[in-house]
C-alpha cells in the first residue's frame, strides 16, 4: 500500500512541475487556446413504449426504422442551435403499456439515461408520464386521449399545470379526420364506432359534436374491456344500418370484430382500426385472408399522399430508411406507421430549438407554441389556443389505407382542419 502512495506522490510532483513549465511557456506569450470540440453535441431523446406484453408488436415495430432515421439525420448534419451543431440519440424503455410502467420508464429515461425530451409516446398512461416529465421540465411530445381532453370539456389537461406537453399526434383530432376520410371513401354509409367502456368520456363528446356538424352519420357501441365475443355488438351495428365498423385503436377488438362479422355473414361491412397497419400478412393470418380484405388503417405511406405535401428531402430520407432496413433485414418493408411518429416529433423539436436558438425547455416551448414545422407528415402550424388553452396541437394528414391482397394500399385522405 505504501508503494502505491509513494508512486502517487511522485506523479503529483511531476504533474505539478509540468504544469508550472507549461504556465511559464504560456506566460511569455499569448494565453493557451481553449480546448476545441471534437464533434457535435448530443441531444438525447427517449420514449416509454411497449416492448413486452400484448402491445409489444406495435412498440417494437418502429425500432429499426427509428434508429436508421436517426443515423441518416445525423449524417446529414443533425441540427443547429446558433453556431453549435447537435446530433440526436433515441432510446426506448419498456413501459408495458401501463401507467405505472410509463412513469417508471420516463424516470429511467430522464434520470438514468439523461434524456432531454420524450417523443413519440402513444401508449396508456399519459397523466402518469406527464407527472414525471413536468417537474423535470422535459418536453413531452405525445398523443391526446380522454386523459388529455381540455378542462373546459371535462378533461384534465391544463396548459398552466403541464407547460411542457405537446400534442404532436392528436388522437381525437386525427380520428375525426379518419371519419371524414371514411365518409369520403364510402359516401352514405353509417359509420359504427366501437370502443371499450374505458374510453367512454368527454373526448368522444368532442368528436361527436364535430361529426354532427359535418353531417356524418355514426352509431356508438361500447364493449367491455375483457370482451372476446363481439357478436352482440356487431348485431347492434348491423341493426343500426352501419356499413363500416371502425375501432378506436384497440387492435385485438378490431381483429375479433372483423373475423366475427365475416363468420356472421355480414361480409358487406367494412372494418378498420384507428392505428397504422403493422403487417398485412398478420391480419390475413389472424382474421383470415378473405375477412381481412378491405380492412382500413391509418396510413403513413407519404409517397402516396394526394392532398398533403411533404418536403422532398424528408420524403427522400423516409424512402432511404425503408430501403436500408429492407437491405439489413433481407425482407421487403411493409410497415409505414413509423413515419408518423418519432420522425415527425423529432423534427418538431429540433426545428423548435433551431428557431429558439436554445435547448432550454422554456425557450423550446415558446418556439413550439403557435410555430410552423415541416415534418414527415406534412407542414402544419400548431393550433388549439381556444380549445386547449395553448397552441400546442400539431396537424395530421388524415390518410387511410386498405388491405388488398398482402399489401397496404392508399384509400382516402381528409386534410387537417386547424383547431380554433
Amino acid at each position: 500500500m505504501r508503494k502505491w502512495h509513494g508512486i502517487t506522490a511522485v506523479l503529483v510532483v511531476i504533474a505539478t512541475v509540468l504544469g508550472i513549465v507549461a504556465s511559464a511557456c504560456a506566460g511569455g506569450g499569448e494565453k493557451a487556446a481553449p480546448p476545441v470540440a471534437t464533434g457535435p453535441i448530443i441531444y438525447k431523446m427517449g420514449c416509454p413504449t411497449p416492448l413486452s406484453g400484448p402491445a409489444a408488436p406495435w412498440g417494437q415495430a418502429g425500432h429499426d426504422f427509428y434508429q436508421k432515421w436517426i443515423q441518416l439525420f445525423n449524417q446529414a448534419g443533425g441540427f443547429k442551435v446558433g453556431d453549435t451543431t447537435y446530433n440526436v440519440t433515441f432510446t426506448e424503455v419498456d413501459d408495458e403499456n401501463t401507467p405505472e410502467g410509463g412513469a417508471a420508464a420516463a424516470k429511467q429515461l430522464i434520470y438514468g439515461d439523461g434524456c432531454q425530451a420524450i417523443v413519440a409516446y402513444w401508449s396508456w398512461g399519459m397523466p402518469a408520464v406527464q407527472a414525471v416529465t413536468t417537474p423535470a421540465k422535459i418536453p413531452l411530445l405525445t398523443r391526446t386521449g380522454n386523459e388529455a381532453v381540455p378542462m373546459s370539456e371535462g378533461g384534465i389537461y391544463d396548459p398552466a399545470k403541464y407547460p411542457y406537453t405537446v400534442f404532436a399526434n392528436p388522437s381525437h383530432e386525427q380520428i375525426i379526420s379518419d371519419f371524414k376520410a371514411i365518409a369520403k371513401a364510402y359516401p352514405g354509409r353509417m359509420i359504427g364506432i366501437a370502443d371499450s367502456t374505458l374510453g367512454k368520456g368527454p373526448g368522444w363528446d368532442v368528436v361527436d359534436r364535430t361529426l354532427d356538424a359535418a353531417g356524418i352519420k355514426y352509431h356508438h357501441e361500447w364493449y367491455t374491456p375483457a370482451a372476446t365475443d363481439y357478436t352482440p355488438y356487431i348485431t347492434k351495428f348491423k341493426e343500426a344500418g352501419c356499413g363500416v365498423i371502425y375501432t378506436a385503436g384497440d387492435i385485438g377488438a378490431s381483429f375479433n370484430i372483423a373475423k366475427q362479422r365475416w363468420d356472421m355473414g355480414y361480409k358487406d361491412i367494412v372494418c378498420g382500426v384507428a392505428g397504422p397497419c403493422v403487417d398485412p400478412s398478420v391480419y390475413n393470418a389472424v382474421v383470415g385472408y378473405d375477412a381481412s380484405q378491405g380492412f382500413i388503417d391509418q396510413y403513413f405511406g407519404i409517397w402516396d399522399y394526394k392532398d398533403t405535401k411533404i418536403d422532398p428531402a424528408i420524403m427522400a430520407m423516409a424512402k432511404q430508411v425503408n430501403d436500408d432496413v429492407a437491405k439489413d433485414t433481407g425482407a421487403p418493408v411493409v410497415y409505414t406507421g413509423w413515419i408518423g411518429w418519432m420522425p415527425s416529433h423529432m423534427l418538431i423539436l429540433t426545428q423548435a430549438m433551431t428557431k429558439a436558438g436554445s435547448t432550454d425547455p422554456d425557450a423550446i416551448m415558446k418556439a413550439i407554441q403557435g410555430g410552423t414545422f415541416s415534418t414527415s407528415t406534412g407542414t402544419y402550424t400548431m393550433s388549439g389556443a381556444k380549445t386547449y388553452g395553448s397552441p400546442i396541437v400539431f396537424g395530421t394528414p388524415g390518410a387511410l389505407s386498405q388491405i388488398k391482397g398482402d399489401k397496404e394500399v392508399y384509400l382516402s385522405e381528409s386534410p387537417w382542419t386547424p383547431l380554433p
